[in-house]
């Protein structure tokens, strides 16, 4: 069975051979691991099943300094709103756009490619803080809404242009939850980001693609959300420590599986045997029936060789 196969009969609610997996790494890290052990090590060396292809569109953003391996906003793109109506956007249709995908689609044809489309949360906070934003959402409602609106339709003309490719399914991303719970209420995630969200979905939907959706944090009061009205395939992370992985798997079996599982934040404080329990108990508790690929978010910057072996050998280890 390839990665394709595999990953295409656990998102249908199909047990595959083994639950596919992938996963991600402080980027200093990863950035050794490519040098020591070649580009897409996680494919070339740990045999990973899913290849998240960049798609991301170049919107304009502040400007960014690096401190200790994270980028952050000193100046931002703009200080007033009306400065947006003449903010120049991308041209959704220049091939640029899809030629990332395509050349990982070319590259690993056995692998589950699913390009990565950040939407309107994500690309706002590269130009403006996350506190002025949610400030400005309430102070000046109709000017964000023009402006994401403007983002979102670009966004979905880029993902029409990507569904037209052979990939796996389209992954949309946006953070909108914190570990204590969503950074705006349900009405107004409804009110505000919701549209945006749905025009790209729909645009995948329309095309016959299955959706990956990312958000880190809290999600409970969205899960409803995510897998009857957006119809979502697969959410991710779905943080272990914030909601129980477990419970979700069950209520919504079916509908909407997990992409993701794993302790991201702990996992490199915890011995190989600990980490493998853990991989063990998470196919247990969310892997039967399919619907489960293991992913982590970010692994710390100190994870060693050592558990990462322990983590990918339990993973495959994962069969039905």
């Amino acid at each position: 069975m390839t990665s394709r196969e595999r990953v295409e009969r656990a998102i249908r609610f199909e047990e595959p051979d083994r639950v596919p997996f992938n996963f991600w790494m402080d980027r200093r890290r990863m950035a050794e691991l490519n040098t020591k052990y070649g580009e897409d090590f996680r494919v070339t060396r740990y045999d990973a099943d899913v290849v998240e292809a960049m798609g991301m569109v170049p919107f304009p953003a502040g400007r960014f300094e690096e401190q200790a391996g994270t980028e952050w906003m000193v100046e931002p793109l703009f200080k007033d709103w009306n400065e947006t109506l003449d903010i120049e956007l991308p041209d959704p249709s220049d091939p640029a756009l899809t030629a990332n995908v395509e050349a990982m689609l070319k590259q690993y044809p056995d692998k589950a490619v699913i390009p990565n489309l950040p939407n309107v949360l994500t690309h706002v906070e590269m130009m403006i803080s996350q506190a002025d934003f949610y400030m400005d959402l309430m102070d000046e409602p109709e000017l964000v809404g023009q402006f994401f609106h403007r983002m979102s339709d670009i966004m979905a003309a880029v993902a029409e242009q990507l569904c037209k490719l052979d990939i796996t399914a389209l992954y949309v991303m946006d953070d909108i939850a914190a570990n204590s719970g969503l950074m705006m209420s349900p009405t107004q995630v409804r009110e505000h980001i919701l549209p945006h969200w749905k025009k790209v979905i729909d645009v995948a939907h329309a095309n016959n693609k299955p959706v990956f959706f990312h958000t880190d944090g809290k999600v409970v009061e969205l899960y409803d959300v995510f897998a009857d009205e957006l119809k979502v395939r697969m959410l991710n992370p779905l943080q272990p420590d914030l909601q129980d992985c477990g419970e979700f798997a069950e209520a919504y079996k079916g509908r909407t599986g997990i992409y993701g599982g794993l302790y991201t934040g702990r996992i490199h404080m915890m011995t190989p045997d600990e980490i493998r329990a853990h991989v063990f108990d998470l196919f247990e508790k969310a892997g039967k029936g399919g619907g489960l690929v293991v992913s982590s978010h970010d692994l710390d910057v100190s994870t060693t060789e050592e558990q990462l072996e322990a983590l990918v050998g339990a993973i495959k280890e994962c069969r039905y």
